[in-house]
């Protein structure tokens, strides 16, 4: 019995080497991909520890040597666009190799449900569907599972909690070439900021999707991030559920539900598996892509957020000093969205605000503005071919240094004189009205003149010159405030010579006339 056992315990051992010494790649490297141009290309994966591995693109080889958990990494030189290339890993005992290889720009799309709508759901999909096919454009879509998706009033079972334990969060996915069908299936803003790219530049491009729908800012945000930061660690607390202050109610509603106790409870942690839960994405969905070379980000997220627009303030600039820290390539490109219009959204005008104010604060940063192109009574509007070139338009210019127009009017600054107010823009050569009718969506706050009562008033008249607007205020009333667009679904008009339109703004008058 005991030589059995020995035998048993040998053969197991065995079986445990065989597994252990697996050639592999990590899963973001797969047959048909795209690897950023004129940067080094991190490459890693597993061996058998202590093994010499090889890594072959283009006639180019590298050697690196396994560690003693058989894990390995090295860098490929820097390429230009081209391809296709196959790239080659061997060591003593195994050789893999992935063919169809694209050399070209690489952008992560992520953020929630606006960027995860698939193309097949926006508006015009029939028309953009039955033209799509490119094979110079590489999608890679990360899709949470199913069953995983906090969609429904369910609890999560103690099986699927068990798979978001081990880290199955997603659906396993490969890179695929852009056809008819792929896109479809794709994000519809990743899909046209990508062919946006690829028309003007000429190059392949490669777009990682990984997009969640309801998620939170600080679940794509490391934990070690959240906790040393004193108004972030109350979304890694242990009773964040319970204690959290700046958290969307559905979002702790939905969290609640599917979390709720099991009647076998065995699964440890349960209250950070969730994909609204603090860092929950960035372990499943960001640190599995580490270190792969990108160009930049483009960021559509904020719905699950804007509820608390205090903390939008700090939760993005963590998240994106926390991804620039972990790639270690700098400050690479992080181009947003601001929120569209809607209903029913009290808080959304000053979360716009700070997406504004961050996108001007941030090194290498923008935003685009899409107060246009809303829903009144869908959180997600079908309109994403607006977003996905604006998005376009300012990469382009920013990014690849393009001369073309990439924002509407941005008010820069003002002037009082006497009754009038003259607003001064950037990015205008001529102000104009989309629908080619009068101003709209101006509003002015402010006191009568005995200053007993505060009302909201508009404008006497409205004059739009080339690059700038003159208001005559009313002579019956102190104005301390002047808005535009500043409603959670304005009716504004509006935009530049190029059809982009004008940013939503606020601000007081330093005194009265």
């Amino acid at each position: 019995m005991k030589k059995i056992t020995l035998c048993l315990l040998s053969l197991l051992a065995c079986l445990c080497q065989t597994v252990q010494a697996q050639l592999e790649f990590p899963l973001i490297f797969t047959d048909n991909m795209v690897l950023q141009q004129n940067m080094e290309i991190p490459v890693w994966g597993k061996s058998c520890k202590n093994c010499e591995v090889t890594v072959s693109f283009d006639n180019i080889s590298r050697k690196t040597r396994a560690d003693k958990k058989g894990d390995w990494q090295l860098k490929i030189p820097a390429h230009t666009a081209g391809g296709p290339f196959q790239l080659s890993i061997s060591d003593k005992k195994q050789a893999k190799t992935l063919q169809n290889i694209l050399v070209g720009e690489v952008w992560l799309c992520a953020g929630q449900s606006n960027m995860e709508l698939r193309l097949e759901q926006s508006k015009e999909a029939k028309e953009e569907i039955s033209q799509a096919s490119n094979s110079q454009i590489r999608f890679f879509r990360m899709t949470a599972q199913d069953k995983a998706r906090p969609t429904a009033k369910v609890v999560f079972d103690d099986s699927l909690l068990a798979d978001l334990q081990a880290g199955k969060f997603y659906e396993p996915t490969t890179w695929q070439v852009c056809t008819v069908e792929n896109a479809a299936k794709f994000s519809a803003v990743g899909y046209y900021f990508g062919k946006s790219l690829q028309h003007q530049l000429n190059v392949p491009i490669g777009l990682i999707c990984n997009a969640v729908g309801g998620t939170t800012t600080q679940a794509y945000i490391d934990s070690a991030s959240l906790a040393s930061h004193p108004q972030l660690r109350q979304f890694v607390d242990a009773n964040w559920l319970e204690s959290a202050q700046d958290i969307h109610p559905w979002v702790l509603e939905r969290s609640n539900e599917n979390l709720a106790k099991t009647k076998n409870d065995v699964v440890p942690n349960r209250k950070f598996l969730h994909p609204f839960a603090g860092s929950f994405l960035y372990k499943n969905g960001i640190q599995p892509l580490l270190p792969f070379a990108i160009k930049g980000v483009i960021w559509y997220q904020g719905e699950s957020n804007a509820t608390h627009p205090e903390i939008h303030t700090p939760l993005f600039e963590t998240l994106v000093k926390n991804w620039r820290k972990a790639w270690g390539q700098g400050d690479f490109p992080f181009y947003t969205v601001q929120l569209p219009a809607i209903a029913n959204r009290s808080a959304w005008p000053t979360f716009r605000a700070s997406q504004e104010e961050l996108s001007k604060r941030i090194v290498n940063s923008g935003m685009v503005v899409t107060i246009d192109t809303g829903d009144s009574l869908d959180v997600h509007p079908t309109d994403k071919k607006n977003v996905g070139e604006r998005l376009g338009l300012l990469a382009l210019a920013k990014t690849y240094n393009q001369k073309n127009a990439y924002s509407g009017p941005v008010l820069r600054t003002y002037e009082q004189k006497g009754q009038e107010v003259h607003l001064y823009f950037d990015h205008v050569q001529e102000l104009k009205t989309k629908d080619g009718q009068v101003p709209k969506s101006f509003v002015l706050q402010g006191y009568n003149l005995g200053g007993t009562e505060e009302s909201i008033f508009y404008p006497e008249k409205i004059e739009i010159q080339p690059t700038k607007i003159i208001l005559t205020l009313p002579p019956n009333r102190q104005v301390t405030q002047i808005k535009y667009a500043w409603l959670p679904n304005p009716k504004c008009n509006i935009i530049n010579e190029v059809g982009l339109p004008m940013s939503p703004f606020k601000f007081d008058l330093k005194g009265s006339f």
